[in-house]
């Protein structure tokens, strides 16, 4: 999407964030990932911003913490 300035805009998930909310809910990492159906490594991976969660991998992310679906996300303008 461009923006009125001509800007490429896109989504892009705050990893930072998400690790906060799931350090302040006192879920573990290994929790999540078993819940959602990714191994460690790959939740590991995604959370560090080194992989990319799919559509539905997000998804269940938001649905394990009990947040909505926009919580992680944030505008990235390139």
């Amino acid at each position: 999407y461009r923006n009125a300035k001509g800007e490429i805009t896109m989504l892009e998930i705050d990893a930072n964030k998400m690790k906060r909310v799931i350090e302040k809910s006192g879920l573990k990492q290994k929790y999540v990932s078993e819940r959602i159906g990714m191994t460690e490594t790959q939740f590991s991976l995604a959370i560090s911003g080194k992989r990319r969660f799919e559509a539905g991998e997000y998804a269940n992310v938001c649905k394990v913490l009990g947040v909505p679906m926009n919580e992680f996300l944030k505008v990235k303008v390139t």
